[in-house]
């Protein structure tokens, strides 16, 4: 019969044995944080990742090129974790904190928040207490992406202190080098108290822009964002592109004056005045319920559900032209009766106090005439950059999100907002 001491050297080998299968971090009583649900060319702690693995605090979770990962925590937070992507995972109070080392995370939670995520100069949690959506992107030059999904997140200034609120369906981009936040009413790039409707992608020679509540017109610039109420003009030569959020492109005219009134790409209702010269505009179809585009001058409305179609307003007179779809034309006076519906290749002419004409086969000349007077040749190549700082704008832009790569101050291509819905390309020019 073996011995007592026998027996605990056997049990204390065996003891042995197990640990070698466990974890060195759970060996040493760790209290895990979370756990892999899945993961694809995925390794944690340096070791490929075979399949469900436990995570505690101080692992590191790296994805190589064409990987991915899956984690949950043990409060319910869900982390999908893009290629090319390290995160190290912390206990930090009652919160976990994941820091984004490099590449991608998306952040999901619902009820009380319970992580946040955090590069060297900021960190992300959800802004109240309810499902949450949230990405955070860290570039080899250390730009940053982040961008609100679902819910408000809550940006925070490690060192230099300060909060700010990025609102659902907006992202936020910002450079190399920034510490702090901006005023929440205006980030960098952005206007104070007004709402952004759109960019301008081309302007030739010269334009600008009276912005609202100030008297003095600006020089306009490629990638300045215009906003509610502001008024748009171009002078002599000059003519100009504007992409506005949700996929609605302008061409203005030269010595063409507008003003986008209103501009909601989540409800698709927008609202513009010509006030002077010549715009081309194309929209694309508008499906939702609700949605309306509406272009007003001084004597007409011209109403659409998706088109490509020129209006030019004279000083007596509005002249619509439709190049494809259809397009409704009336007379800006409610008292006025009468609308037309012109389809491609026709025009109508829309006088003060007067219904419009009747739709009238446009001379393949005259129409080409109009075409080239509102036409916008393509903003030279080249990287569009930002003022160091932040920009925010629209998730909902036409672009799609991987173009921030280009708009981060001195980040290269490998930003790019992952598991967003990439809006439809915008057509080349209209």
């Amino acid at each position: 019969m073996p011995s007592e001491s026998r027996i605990q050297i056997v049990f204390a080998s065996m003891f042995g044995c197990l640990l070698l299968f466990l974890p060195a971090s759970q060996a040493a009583g760790e209290q895990p944080l979370g756990r892999v649900l899945y993961s694809h060319a995925t390794s944690l702690r340096g070791v490929p990742v075979p399949g469900s693995e436990t995570i505690v605090t101080g692992d590191v979770l790296t994805t190589s090129a064409e990987g991915s990962a899956l984690v949950e925590l043990e409060q319910g937070t869900r982390v999908k974790i893009a290629e090319n992507s390290s995160i190290r995972f912390l206990q930090d109070g009652e919160m976990v904190r994941a820091e984004l080392l490099s590449g991608a995370v998306v952040s999901e939670s619902v009820g009380k928040p319970t992580m946040i995520v955090s590069t060297p100069t900021y960190q992300f949690a959800p802004g109240q207490e309810k499902e949450c959506r949230y990405s955070v992107q860290l570039s080899r030059e250390q730009a940053t992406v982040a961008a609100a999904m679902q819910g408000n997140v809550i940006v925070k200034a490690r060192e230099a202190g300060g909060s700010y609120i990025l609102r659902e369906g907006t992202y936020a981009v910002i450079s190399p080098g920034t510490t702090g936040v901006p005023d929440q009413a205006t980030a960098a790039g952005g206007q104070l108290g007004t709402q952004l409707a759109g960019t301008v992608i081309n302007v030739i020679p010269d334009g600008v822009v009276q912005r609202v509540g100030k008297g003095a017109e600006i020089p306009l610039k490629v990638n300045d964002e215009v906003g509610w109420e502001d008024v748009v003009r171009t002078l002599q030569d000059g003519r100009l592109r504007i992409a506005l959020s949700g996929g609605p492109f302008l061409n203005l005219g030269t010595r063409s004056t507008m003003k986008v009134v209103k501009h909601d790409p989540k409800m698709r209702q927008t609202q513009i005045e010509l006030t002077s010269g010549a715009m081309r505009v194309w929209v694309v179809k508008l499906d939702q319920p609700g949605s309306s585009f509406k272009l007003q001058t001084p004597t007409a409305v011209t109403g659409v559900v998706g088109s490509d179609f020129i209006v030019e307003a004279q000083p007596f007179a509005t002249r619509v032209y439709c190049i494809e779809g259809m397009v409704s034309v009336r007379n800006i006076d409610p008292a006025v009766t009468g609308q037309v519906i012109l389809h491609a290749g026709e025009f109508a002419t829309v006088a003060p106090g007067l219904s419009p004409t009747k739709p009238v086969k446009a001379p393949d000349a005259l129409l080409q005439s109009e075409i080239d007077q509102t036409m916008v040749p393509p903003a030279a190549a080249g990287r569009r950059r930002l003022a160091a700082g932040w920009h925010i704008g629209s998730l909902t832009e036409a672009q799609t999100i991987g173009v921030l790569a280009e708009l981060a101050a001195g980040a290269t291509a490998d930003i790019a907002v992952p598991l967003l819905t990439a809006p439809s390309p915008s057509p080349s020019n209209p």
